[in-house]
């Protein structure tokens, strides 16, 4: 695994354990990472707009390369 996937992994991981927490002991659905986004939306769209295009860049779709000329393989 390279260390931007280990990287990535850990952030979602920590992102994920600290809305557990926060849920469940620091007061519920209000705090969640959710209830920010639906926040933020309404009054600034640009926030949940950078999480969908960065999470668009990191599990969107990138051609391989070709394992003999090692180049992209466009499509």
């Amino acid at each position: 695994m390279t260390k931007t996937a280990m990287i990535v992994t850990g952030v979602i991981i920590a992102l994920g354990i600290w809305d557990l927490i926060a849920v469940t002991y620091l007061g519920g659905v209000e705090v969640s990472i959710s209830r920010f986004l639906q926040n933020s939306s309404l009054k600034a769209p640009f926030i949940p707009f950078a999480f969908g295009f960065i999470a668009g860049h990191l599990w969107g779709y990138m051609a391989p390369k070709c394992p003999k000329c090692d180049q992209d393989n466009e499509t």
